[in-house]
């Protein structure tokens, strides 16, 4: 009688018990050569140009890209999304009875552990590799009292924090890494191997990727540009600029024979408030500038006749903003080619009175797709990286048990085109029993069909008997 809680495809399985590839890692062949990566006492040889990307700069330069508002939308959306996505375990194909012990092993170990921070959202922070070019979670485990082993904490590691990269030699991959404390400077070592780590290596073979906020930098130093530019033609020539008017010579007049310096004071405290308003005359509505004057005016040689020119005066020249569209059509350019980038230039759609809705939800499609790409590779390295180690502490062999986690898909269709695809495929003509008729329907995010009924009807009453013909011939 197989013991208790064993199950029958692997008679020496236990709880927590010796798994024939304790580590959980696979066994990758060696490849001959190298990354062509330099690491000097783990501090990487970059080929970066810009100064202000290049040790500590860079993480204080991507950090303040993203408070800018298009790019802020752009990454909020794309958590967001991530976030609210269901995940499940599907079984090893390879594994037998074994691997439906391992889906039950990963989804209440990894997918519903009591963590922190749920699954979900450990996923939108992994995700910002897209964006920084890669991301870290240190993990750890724990034992439930029933003794099965599950995780116990997937903690995320800041990417302006890694300081070091290590690795045995350069013909290994990396496999650690050494975190600096901000706070007390203090090194942390941390093996990759108990990491969910996340890289986009596409354009470079560096452990720390190439994110998409790399090719926005400059054009977001564009956009912050041509914006204080629009700023200060607008204060400009809206506030117009000041011309002040005061009797000089008339100062310099009563001051003849006094030292230069005295004249120069005597007219600098003459014209102080008339200065200052000048040059603070843009204000909050509750600190408006004003001025109140001597409305005298000058008087020529006969006192009699008085001039219409007052001594005083305060007067503002206002220019046209013709250059203010072209300033306005730059920076429309500059975030609609951030928006590209970061594949959310659909929020764009309508703003200048043009466009259409077949290309908005075509380029929302097409988010949604870049989304799925992204959701298909956390999914492999989650697979390798957290559900094989998980596996291997549960006694379970990992080659062999390990399920595959994989995330539901993003759906961004409407309902008439829900209810569109359904009435297509009942027109396909598919049997009733075709399992393409429920991969369509997951693929709506609609539950599968209701297994057909077998209607049974009552058996029909004998007719009353009649004469047969026979056939003469036998």
């Amino acid at each position: 009688m197989a013991k208790q809680g064993r199950p029958k495809g692997n008679p020496n399985w236990v709880k927590g018990g010796p798994s024939p590839n304790p580590t959980g890692l696979s066994k990758a062949a060696r490849a001959p050569g190298i990354d062509g990566v330099a690491a000097y006492g783990g501090y990487l040889q970059v080929g970066e140009r810009n100064s202000k990307l290049l040790g500590r700069n860079k993480w204080l330069t991507l950090s303040n890209s993203m408070n800018v508002a298009i790019v802020a939308t752009g990454l909020r959306y794309f958590g967001n999304l991530l976030a609210g996505t269901e995940w499940h375990a599907d079984p090893n194909e390879a594994g037998g009875p074994d691997a439906d012990r391992g889906v039950e092993i990963v989804t209440e170990g990894l997918l519903k552990a009591p963590l922190r921070k749920p699954w979900t959202q450990v996923v939108r922070k992994a995700a910002m590799y897209r964006a920084l070019g890669f991301s870290l979670h240190a993990t750890a485990f724990r034992r439930r009292p029933d003794g099965r082993i599950v995780y116990g904490a997937i903690e995320h590691r800041p990417q302006h924090t890694i300081e070091r990269w290590l690795r045995v030699d350069e013909t290994r991959p990396f496999d650690g890494v050494e975190q600096r404390s901000r706070e007390t400077g203090k090194l942390y070592p941390i093996p990759l191997d108990e990491c969910l780590y996340c890289v986009d290596d596409t354009l470079s073979d560096l452990p720390d990727g190439v994110g998409m906020l790399r090719h926005i930098v400059q054009l977001v130093d564009d956009l912050e540009l041509y914006e204080k530019l629009e700023r200060v033609a607008y204060q400009s020539d809206m506030g117009g600029t000041p011309v002040g008017r005061a009797p000089i010579a008339e100062i310099e007049a009563k001051l003849a024979g006094k030292p230069k310096a005295d004249i120069e004071a005597a007219i600098t405290a003459a014209t102080k408030i008339l200065v200052e308003v000048m040059e603070n005359r843009i204000k909050t509505p509750e600190k408006l500038a004003y001025l109140l004057f001597d409305s005298s005016t000058y008087k020529g040689m006969d006192p009699n006749i008085i001039s219409t020119v007052q001594k005083w005066a305060l007067e503002i020249v206002k220019s046209e903003t013709n250059g203010l569209p072209d300033v306005n059509a730059v920076i429309n350019r500059c975030l609609l080619q951030i928006a590209r980038l970061l594949g959310i230039e659909f929020v764009m759609q309508g703003g200048d009175g043009k466009g259409s809705y077949a290309q908005h939800e075509d380029k929302t499609s097409m988010f949604a797709t870049n989304l799925q790409t992204t959701l298909t590779e956390i999914g492999w390295f989650a697979t390798n990286q957290l559900a094989r180690r998980l596996v291997a502490h549960n006694g379970l062999d990992p080659d062999t048990a390990t399920p595959t986690l994989v995330a539901e898909p993003i759906s961004t269709d409407a309902v008439l085109t829900a209810t569109q695809s359904l009435a297509n495929m009942a027109m396909a003509g598919l049997a009733p029993n075709d399992p393409a008729r429920n991969v369509i329907r997951k693929r709506l995010r609609l539950p599968p069909e209701p297994e057909a009924a077998i209607e049974i009807r009552a058996p029909r009453k004998p007719g009353p008997p009649h004469a047969e013909t026979l056939n003469p011939d036998g």
